[in-house]
């Protein structure tokens, strides 16, 4: 999977016998928009790529570094790769990495996920703006698939420190995910296979693999059907700063969010900041005074047996709009693998849960719902939770992501803390939660 991705304006179509041969580290062809920070000749792109095929690269760096050097982002990928491997120019490693650096700057997803494995191939050759794995992190945060791929190898053997090794299979996890979304059948076997090397022999593995084996006859059936749904649907709550709290899986690569509140007001959404790695999301509307009132942070950690509970909208498909209560305590301080980061929690939770507040008897946040474990049933059916096993991100995550996140023009208003009684509580905190629509 060490492979950069070469950007050309053509569709996905293979490489030359020739430039197979010449080009070992660029296997992939991908049609993308141009993103350009100055107007650019798409021409004059194009030109390039016709004089790269017909094997004339010095043309084809000639008419692509003006266009690399105006902001346009394919072109600047484009002309590191060929400095990298000295096609058509000299070799320069230097020059490569301010190309990769200045497309990786840009935001750029490819450029990010090049320029990371340039620097982990090329370690201490160049000067470092940041390490490879900082690079990858970006495109991985980004939802690009091979990133996240290396991300988790990179996690598993420890290069991020070893309190990051338990997450190595989520990014893997994700990773699959977004390769079954591409129809990538051979992306989703060494997602799988990595997930078994991480993970040997663990019902997870071995329940992450039934669910991509799974879940690619529905895809494959979306190509030809136009009923498929691509709504997402998930449960978010408010906090003071003036956002909404959620998961990253539920908006990742959605172009429309709206947020439902308890009187079925739509208000639009976007994602403002988000951390794929814990599975968060902070969603910013146009005026947070739209928001209901925020729902309070506790400052210390749940203990073992607390009684927890949520509020959210599982099902919504068969269960309805109304919002649900499930409550548990915490079955454990620590969450899969003796994750530091998450609770285990007996609250049942279902597909709808997922963004929704972890909340104490105070009233008070504690974490945040992020997954259930789950089995898929003999026949191979849809899969089936495992009775009172579900985690809940710890809310200090929350609030580090939102450290870091620009803040809004103003805050809003916080419910009071603490209430008589478990149904007191419910009557205060539902008209705080909101649905999520991700489509």
């Amino acid at each position: 999977m060490l492979e950069k991705v070469f950007i050309v304006v053509r569709c996905v179509r293979p490489l030359p016998t020739l430039l197979k041969l010449l080009l070992p580290c660029v296997a992939l062809l991908l049609w993308l928009p141009a993103q350009a920070a100055a107007p650019v000749s798409p021409d004059s792109f194009e030109g390039g790529w016709s004089a790269y095929e017909r094997g004339d690269f010095a043309q084809a760096a000639q008419l692509w570094r003006p266009l690399a050097e105006g902001g346009h982002v394919n072109a600047q990928i484009n002309l590191a790769v060929m400095y990298e491997h000295g096609y058509g120019v000299d070799r320069d490693l230097q020059t490569a990495a301010t190309w990769y650096l200045a497309a990786a700057r840009q935001d750029s997803a490819i450029g990010q996920y090049n320029l990371g494995l340039f620097l982990a191939e090329h370690s201490g050759a160049i000067p470092a703006e940041q390490d490879a794995l900082y690079w990858l992190g970006k495109a991985a945060d980004q939802g690009f698939a091979d990133a996240q791929f290396q991300v988790g190898l990179m996690y598993a053997k420890g290069m991020a420190g070893e309190a990051r090794v338990a997450a190595a299979p989520a990014w893997l996890y994700q990773a699959g995910l977004a390769y079954l979304s591409d129809r990538d059948t051979a992306g989703v076997d060494s997602a799988v296979a990595a997930l078994h090397r991480v993970d040997a022999g663990t019902p997870l593995a071995r329940d992450l693999e039934a669910r991509l084996a799974g879940w690619s006859e529905p895809a494959a059936e979306a190509e030809t059907s136009t009923s498929v749904s691509r709504t997402a649907t998930g449960t978010a709550w408010p906090i003071a700063a003036g956002f909404a709290v959620t998961n990253h899986h539920i908006v990742a690569g959605k172009e429309s969010l709206v947020l439902v509140d308890h009187r079925g007001r739509e208000i639009p959404a976007r994602v403002i900041s988000s951390d794929a790695a814990n599975d968060i999301a902070l969603l910013a509307v146009d005026n947070p005074e739209q928001l209901p009132p925020a729902l309070p942070i506790a400052t210390a950690g749940a203990r073992l047996g607390a009684s927890v509970f949520t509020i959210g909208f599982p099902r919504v498909d068969v269960m309805g709009t109304t919002p649900k209560l499930s409550l548990g305590i915490i079955s454990s301080v620590n969450g899969m693998y003796d994750d530091p980061a998450s609770y285990q929690i007996s609250v049942p939770i279902q597909p709808g849960n997922s963004g929704g507040p972890l909340v104490n008897m105070r009233g008070e946040v504690v974490g945040l719902v992020t997954s259930m474990l789950g089995r898929v049933n003999a026949a191979g059916g849809e899969a089936q939770p495992f009775a009172n096993i579900s985690y809940a991100l710890k809310v200090d995550r929350v609030m580090a992501l939102l450290l870091e996140a620009p803040r809004p023009a103003r805050s809003i208003a916080e419910l009071a803390r603490g209430g008589k009684d478990l149904e007191d509580l419910a009557q205060k905190i539902q008209g705080s939660v909101m649905m999520v629509r991700a489509e």
